[in-house]
């Protein structure tokens, strides 16, 4: 087994020279067989190694031996070793999540905390093959699609898995060969965890009554489906350089229907996956029926809408298909008439009340000091924009749209109410409400992200003028 680890390890390129490498040390067979298995090729990769041990608060006096072998293990082996508590079932209440789920969170987080510390670069966790199966069936049962069926990959990101290759019966009797101890975690054996129910029911179930090595094939199966989600992955990233359009910074995106429409229908669906991930919404959550919601749109009036898991928005636009987040509502943004008395005093800054943006005013300066040329240099820049301090009449707000609001639109005076606005640049309905407005009473000076008011705009009578700049958390 040592030998297989080792070629899996080099063949998937999981160390290199001089590499830090925080390992997850449980006390349980999996963590421990890793443990040795790296320390037989510490000295010759040139790596370091710190173990991390998370007691979850869980299992009272034997989860405190779990802590205690754990250290005990690495002080033997002059490995550096840290240990974090948690209370995950008090975390696990405050989250809204399952005490299962909310351990593997605050396992990562504990191993990045001490990956940023030392300055190390990789993870390595104790997955192995019938983990991988497991996996497999429950992403299967969830109704994932083909990078969940794809099952855990040996390297992700910062994290590496050697044991992925090997069953646990070869841990098992890599550990009794060596007359290596563990620690025995009872909590692996209660059934009301749906991965427990799936591991010491389900898999058995397939093994005795189906194929012996059921675990196997299906670890097997999952190596192959990674291979074609890599392949299409490729292919949607292609499609989505023709397709996809998104301008700096906004948390708006959207696919043109006729370029989009051309595609392969899987195509479609990574895209869609693709929308969501790069708006931070995430695709955990979206199942094939949701992905249908969204295909059905491209055949639909404009808009026809439809609210996705994670606050995410989809709307039929104008030859477009929109992706927006939703995380302000309607009723929510109405209420953001917030009043900042700060342009007759001295420079401030305002944070938004979603607390996902500040808008930074300065104080007016006199027109010589304004940089005219890189005003118009960064004529496209949606973010920062410079006003004529002495044509502002009244208090600004810093504010969602009202009844009544305008821009101008020409030097000669010519209005655009805010509603035709939008219309004429197509932005979805949906988000109207949402858009933030630097507003002198019902005079718009800037729709930020969007343009300012001719009537704002620094010119030859310009005496003061001050600089506005909106920044996105």
């Amino acid at each position: 087994m040592e030998e297989k680890v080792r070629t899996f390890m080099i063949e998937n390129q999981m160390i290199l020279p001089g590499d830090g490498i925080v390992l997850g040390l449980s006390g349980g067979a999996d963590s421990v067989c890793l443990f040795f298995l790296l320390l037989s090729v510490r000295v010759e990769w040139k790596f370091q190694l710190v173990c991390v041990h998370v007691h979850h608060g869980i299992r009272g006096q034997a989860a405190d031996e779990d802590e205690e072998y754990a250290s005990q293990l690495c002080r033997k082996y002059n490995v550096p070793y840290r240990s974090y508590f948690y209370n995950v079932k008090e975390e696990a209440k405050r989250r809204g999540l399952s005490e299962e789920e909310t351990g593997r969170i605050l396992r990562y987080q504990s191993f990045e905390k001490v990956l940023d510390e030392l300055g190390f670069n990789k993870i390595a966790v104790a997955h192995h093959m019938l983990d991988q199966a497991e996996t497999v069936i429950y992403h299967l049962c969830r109704g994932s699609g083909l990078t969940g069926l794809s099952g855990i990959r040996p390297v992700s990101g910062n994290r590496i898995r050697p044991l992925l290759c090997v069953q646990k019966e070869e841990i098992i009797l890599y550990l009794k060969k060596r007359r290596i101890s563990w620690q025995e975690d009872a909590t692996n054996k209660e059934l009301h965890y749906t991965r427990n129910r799936i591991r010491s029911q389900v898999i058995p179930c397939l093994q005795e009554n189906i194929n012996r090595a059921a675990a196997q094939h299906i670890a097997a199966c999952a190596s192959y489906l990674a291979e074609a989600d890599r392949y299409l992955a490729g292919q949607a990233k292609k499609a989505w350089a023709c397709c996809a359009s998104k301008e700096k910074e906004k948390t708006t995106l959207w696919f043109d229907l006729e370029k989009y429409g051309c595609l392969d229908i899987v195509i479609k669906k990574q895209l869609i996956f693709m929308a969501a991930d790069d708006l931070g919404t995430g695709r955990k959550d979206l199942t094939s029926e949701h992905l249908s919601m969204v295909l059905r749109l491209t055949e639909a009036q404009t808009g026809r809408s439809a609210n996705l898991p994670g606050g995410l928005l989809v709307c039929r636009e104008y030859g477009r298909l929109v992706f927006a987040r939703s995380d302000l509502d309607k009723e929510e943004s109405q209420n953001m008439g917030e009043v900042c008395e700060y342009l007759r005093a001295s420079g401030t800054e305002y944070v938004l009340p979603d607390g996902k943006g500040v808008l930074l005013v300065s104080s007016p300066v006199p027109a010589e000091q304004v940089p005219i040329k890189e005003i118009a240099k960064n004529e496209e820049n949606t973010y920062t924009k410079w006003f004529d301090y002495d044509k502002i009449k009244g208090t600004l707000q810093l504010r969602t749209r009202r009844e009544g609001d305008y821009i101008e639109i020409s030097k000669t005076g010519n209005r655009k109410k805010l509603k035709s606005y939008f219309i004429d640049k197509k932005v979805p309905r949906q988000l109207r409400d949402s858009i933030w407005l630097l507003a002198d009473q019902s005079h718009v000076l800037w729709i930020i992200g969007y343009r300012i008011s001719e009537g704002y705009k620094i010119g030859k009578s310009t005496k003061y003028a001050v600089k506005a700049e909106m920044k996105w958390r």
